[in-house]
């Protein structure tokens, strides 16, 4: 099943919790109560299969996962640092205009010009919206908000989105303000 099987990461096991054999986990899902609802999950790297005996919140936005068969502190030590995966076929379907993390990472970057800006590397997960960071296509880091007002179309087909840049994004665009430049009266 591993080899053939897309997987979609929900959660990363961050320590064990007590001597029971419960994991604290940090969700990386935005589904609410997504592992309340799961009976099943699959830990990476090898995808060995997990029923789930119990789910309870945890300071801030932890949880404590208790697997079956997993039953004492040791057992649970052996599980840290562990990525909680599970099929893309189990993932909840999206309302329009909404994407999974993984659909959004690798897309080619491109101006509504078709000028081409780059390819999403990495997502940072901000109060207000999301950050694109994108390595451009000189290798240089660029930083885009996930807004409707930048980005205009995303087309996971052919993998690339399309933005409308606001003035001064991009470098080329910015107003750089000189020091030395006299103000004119």
């Amino acid at each position: 099943m591993q080899n053939t099987t897309e997987w979609a990461t929900i959660g990363k096991i961050v320590a064990p919790f007590g001597i029971r054999g419960e994991v604290k986990v940090f969700p990386l899902s935005d589904v609410p109560d997504r592992f309340v609802s799961l009976e099943t999950v699959y830990l990476a790297p090898d995808h060995h299969r997990f029923s789930i005996a119990g789910v309870r919140p945890y300071k801030g936005d932890m949880l404590l996962l208790k697997f079956k068969g997993i039953d004492d502190a040791n057992a649970a030590e052996k599980l840290r640092q562990r990525d909680i995966v599970i099929p893309l076929s189990e993932l909840a379907t999206l309302p329009p205009d909404s994407y999974y993390q993984h659909d959004i990472l690798g897309l080619r970057v491109l101006r509504m010009s078709g000028e081409e800006v780059g390819v999403i590397t990495d997502i940072w997960t901000t109060g207000g919206n999301d950050v694109y960071v994108i390595k451009g296509t000189q290798g240089q880091q660029i930083l885009i908000p996930a807004i409707k007002e930048v980005i205009k179309q995303i087309d996971l087909i052919r993998k690339v989105m399309y933005i409308d840049p606001m003035k001064g994004l991009l470098d080329d665009e910015a107003v750089i303000d000189d020091p030395d430049q006299k103000e004119i009266e």
